[in-house]
């Protein structure tokens, strides 16, 4: 993409202007020109204006209400596209309309960029010296990481992500670390797993009553379950019992029902043959009717005779009539053309006496009233009527700011006679700052005293906190000298826990002793200040009265030095304003002259005399084009005239031909219309007769071809029925639906006996041949069923005997809150290393990943960077090494120096080989413009022209606008390739 025009409507102090960019392009001029504003103008429109929030400046124009303008640019994709980003949301409204008409927002100018963001842009195509100053202290892996950062991302976002991610790890886990929440929850597990290993050697036993307790819970599970079975299987049984009869029908109806398994008969078979013979003979019926009826209507045609002299010139009769109303419509028209030739030959006449047209009628043609010129006038009107009103505004607002200056001079001048000499102003200040000085320590004395009085309370009720203290502990010592004494006598281990004691009550003394020194001390220092502020005591006495009215004096006086200080710059700011106006109103002065001469020349183009009022050229304008079009309009119209007379005169002459053929005498045109109507009717009649005597015949004989197929149709569904069936005659099939009615019987009442009975009982019926047979299960099923109950209570007996035992154990240790406590434990430490173990995954990944790059894209962009170096520094640096500590380049001579030995013009000289040779690894995913903010500022001569040719290398692959105030360096640009920005002159 390349950069063809920008119009800037106002942005900044710079207000409507408009640049046309080449391929390499020279902003120049002095400070304070507007370099800056244009470099962050075209960041501004093609990525957004910058919000409140950020720090960036916006640059909203302060003498216009514009914000914003407009980019128009090369793409190799889309062709000519049109940036425009005005004044609206925080970002501003974009607007992008491409060559071929269409338009979008945000979303097809992201697609325009690539989907390059701002800080992608800044970091790869948009940088001064100021971007890698420290580049000398980089080494080999924060290089690789900054340029990887930058060719991923375009900024240092997954340097930070890694940074980030190291130290949440370090917060979870360090090898000999303490404090990580790894580290200490290790530490937590270690002695609850010694806790738990101990409690677990308490309880040997409850192991085995553990088992015991599943064991019996298993067996009475499955006696349960055993029991609900047979007990599922008796209910059954009992049900087969009671309705052992109805079973026993039930089963012989479905052995009958087998019987009938290979019958098959269609479903309502024997009324469909019904319903189709009845049909078969209503159709052969209507059959019979339909050729009797074609018989009488053929006989009928014989007898019908079409006689008709004009018979074989009915055509040509029939063209000639149907041109009647054409004919008419010529006539009529041509009335209608003669009347409105006169009108627009009066017409013309009218409007070039009212013009007052210095041209001949035949001159019409040749006046211009193309849109161009239309436009010329609505331009030249509208420009003057701007130009004139612009100056009426001027003249007023000129007139307003002089009123304006004038009420700023006198209120200047009011302040001054208010303004205290500087001498006696700087002396009141000195006075008022040494009295509050004083009363400030005043201040502190006062809150020194309160410290004092509360300290010296506090160490007196320790004093005597101290005594009882003293006086319990000397007491306890000898009980606990007695105590050990007997413990030694008696051989008892005892004696140590009276040491402790005694060793406990002589540190808390000591404790008391020293604290109650600490405060005497803090004392005697708090007594040293107070004898401090002492001395200045009475003079804050004496100048408390008059630090009152200095403090307001001074007030007064800073309030009005400020204000008079905002009136001057006023003052300023405001004959600024009147100079700007008076250079504006000379402008629109020279503008109306110009465009009086435009207006005064487009009067001749038209033909209008030189005295015709301006105001009323756009109407003339107008007229002239409707001049114009009534004069093509009247030509049009004459030629049209003549045409339709020549087709009269044609069709009267063919008239006139065939009717003194066929010795038919003929007056007028309107007469022959009349007797070809006559002679057209006689022969239709005849046709229309003859052609409804064939169209009845027609219709029967496709009634008949229908009714035949009907006849067919019916015979091969009877014929299907029967095949369906399986029968070979009427007589076979109706047999067959006699059977299909006796097996729907025998279903129906199958179907009604097995509702009454369920599929389990059914299938269990089958199983017993004889009714005692089932009487015999059921009486051994409730025998097996009172064992089974007998069984569940033993052995629930002995399952509250178990769990009783096992609650003593639990209730005597706390094995099991260890184990839960050891568990909640280990899973705490789980979650906290699987979230190490994500940051750790995390590092790793990006890691190999800058890596990759360091073995694939680093070697690549640092040959580029030393390609672009050697031409920097003609030839005598050809190599850059990147070492694990630092960057070293190699001169022509084989030696070797660091980046920090460089000069500060040889390091920036090597910054931007890195920043082009960046900026060429990319050319075939972005190319996009590169913006350079004085790149060879510390360059000499030589090394500037190196600067140079390397631009115009990069100039084929990349646009560059080039920024800088230097004129050395603009003496290397063509004449076309310098914009010269001027620096606002502040009157």
């Amino acid at each position: 993409m390349k950069i063809t025009q920008l119009h800037i409507y106002g942005y900044g102090k710079l207000i409507n202007k408009v640049y046309a960019i080449e391929d390499l392009q020279l902003f120049f001029g002095e400070n304070e020109a507007g370099k800056s504003t244009i470099m962050s103008f075209i960041h501004s429109i093609l990525f957004g204006f910058p919000t409140r929030q950020q720090s960036e400046l916006r640059y909203e124009p302060k003498e216009s209400t514009e914000y914003g303008g407009k980019i128009l640019c090369a793409s190799e994709k889309h062709g000519k596209v049109s940036v425009e980003r005005i004044k609206g949301k925080a970002a501003g409204d974009v607007t992008v309309q491409f060559e071929d008409g269409t338009s979008g927002g945000e979303e097809a100018l992201l697609d325009l960029l690539g989907s390059v963001d701002k800080t992608t842009y800044r970091n790869i195509f948009s940088f001064n010296l100021d971007g890698l100053q420290d580049i000398h202290k980089l080494k080999k892996e924060e290089l690789n990481r900054y340029l990887f950062s930058a060719g991923s991302t375009g900024t240092d976002l997954l340097l930070q992500m890694e940074q980030h991610w190291q130290k949440e790890r370090e917060l979870l886990f360090k090898r000999s670390g303490r404090k990580p929440l790894i580290n200490t929850k290790l530490g937590e597990l270690k002695v609850l797993e010694k806790n738990v290993a101990e409690a677990r050697e308490k309880n040997k036993q409850y192991g085995p009553l553990q088992e015991e307790k599943q064991s019996l819970e298993s067996a009475i599970s499955s006696m349960e379950e055993e029991k609900e079975a047979l007990l599922k299987e008796k209910e059954v049984l009992q049900v087969i019992e009671e309705q052992w009869e109805p079973l026993t029908e039930l089963v012989a109806t479905a052995t009958k029902l087998e019987a009938f398994e290979d019958v098959y008969f269609p479903p309502q078979g024997a009324e469909r043959l019904n319903a189709l013979k009845a049909e078969w003979r209503q159709v052969s019926s209507y059959l019979e009717t339909l050729d009797s009826k074609q018989r009488k209507l053929s006989e009928k045609l014989e007898d019908t005779q079409q006689s008709s002299q004009f018979i074989s010139e009915s055509h040509q009769v029939e063209s000639m009539l149907a041109q009647q109303p054409v004919f008419i419509k010529w006539k009529d028209d041509l009335s209608e053309l003669n009347l409105e030739i006169r009108a627009l030959h009066g017409g013309i006449k009218e409007s070039m006496r009212e013009l007052d047209l210095n041209a001949a009628e035949k001159d019409i043609p040749t006046i211009n009233t193309g849109m161009v010129m239309g436009d010329r006038i609505e331009k030249a009107l509208r420009e003057k009527t701007k130009c004139q009103n612009e100056r009426e505004t001027l003249l007023n607002q000129l007139q307003e700011e002089k009123e304006a200056m004038y009420i700023i001079e006198r209120k200047c001048d009011e302040l001054e006679e208010l303004l205290m000499e500087e001498e006696e102003y700087q002396a009141l200040q000195r006075k008022v700052k040494q009295q509050s000085y004083s009363r400030v320590s005043q201040q502190q004395k006062i809150w020194v005293e309160n410290q004092l009085e509360e300290g010296e309370k506090e160490v007196k009720e320790k004093r005597k906190s101290f005594s009882s203290q003293l006086l319990y502990s000397s007491i306890i010592t000898l009980l606990m000298a007695g105590f050990s004494a007997w413990a030694i006598l008696n051989d008892s281990s005892m004696w140590t826990f009276s040491i402790m004691v005694i060793a406990l009550l002589a540190i808390n003394l000591w404790k008391t002793r020293q604290y109650v020194n600490e405060k005497l001390t803090h004392l005697a220092n708090l007594r040293r200040k107070i004898r401090e502020f002492s001395g200045g005591a009475i003079e804050v006495m004496d100048e408390d009265a008059s630090l009152e009215t200095s403090e307001k004096v001074i007030r007064e006086q800073m309030e009005i030095r400020s204000e008079w200080k905002q009136r001057i710059l006023q003052m300023e700011e405001q004959g600024a304003k009147i100079e700007k106006l008076n250079r504006q109103a000379e402008s629109i002065k020279a503008r109306l002259t110009a465009e009086h001469q435009s207006i005064e020349k487009m009067k001749s183009e038209l033909y209008l005399p030189a005295e015709f009022p301006a105001e009323w050229l756009r109407d003339a304008f107008g007229k002239l084009k409707e001049l114009v079009n009534s004069h093509e309009k009247l030509q049009r119209l004459i030629e049209e005239e003549k045409i339709l007379q020549e087709k009269i005169d044609d069709f009267s002459t063919r008239c006139e031909e065939w009717f003194i053929r066929h010795s038919i005498t003929l007056t007028t045109v309107e007469e022959a219309f009349t007797k070809m109507k006559s002679i057209i009717q006689d022969i239709e009649r005849n046709k229309l007769i003859h052609e409804q005597i064939q169209s009845e015949i027609e219709s029967l004989r496709l009634g008949r071809e229908q009714s035949l197929s009907q006849v067919k149709k019916i015979d091969d569904e009877i014929h299907s029925l029967l095949e369906e069936a399986g029968c070979r005659d009427e007589e076979e099939f109706r047999a067959l639906s006699l059977q299909s009615e006796e097996r729907k019987v025998l279903l129906a009442s199958y179907e009604g006996m097995k509702t009454r009975v369920n599929q389990q009982t059914l299938d269990t019926f089958i199983g017993f041949e004889f009714k005692e047979d089932v009487t015999k299960r059921l009486n051994g099923l409730g025998q097996r069923i009172n064992e089974l109950i007998k069984e569940v209570s033993s052995c629930r007996k002995r399952m509250a005997s178990v769990e009783h035992e096992i609650n003593l154990l639990e209730e005597g240790t706390g094995y099991s809150r260890l184990l839960q406590e050891f568990q909640e434990k280990k899973a705490d430490l789980r979650e906290y290393v699987m979230k190490w173990s994500k940051f750790t995954l995390a590092r790793e990944s990006l890691k190999k990943t800058i890596d990759h790059y360091q073995q694939t894209k680093m070697p690549n962009v640092i040959a580029l960077a030393e390609e672009n170096f050697s031409v920097l520094t003609e030839g005598i640096y050809h190599t850059i090494h990147v070492s694990d500590e630092t960057i070293e380049v190699e001169r022509k001579d084989g030696m070797r120096f660091q980046a920090v030995e460089l000069s500060q013009g040889t390091k920036e000289q090597l910054y931007i080989s890195i920043r082009f040779a960046l900026v060429r690894s990319f050319r075939d995913i972005y190319k996009l413009p590169l913006l350079i903010d004085d790149g060879a500022v510390n360059f000499d001569r030589d090394r500037t022209n190196a600067f140079q040719k390397l631009l115009r290398t990069m100039e084929k692959e990349h646009q560059i606008i080039l920024f800088t105030c230097h004129p050395h360096i603009r003496s290397y640009f063509k004449e076309n390739e310098v914009i010269l920005l001027e620096k606002a002159v502040v009157v």
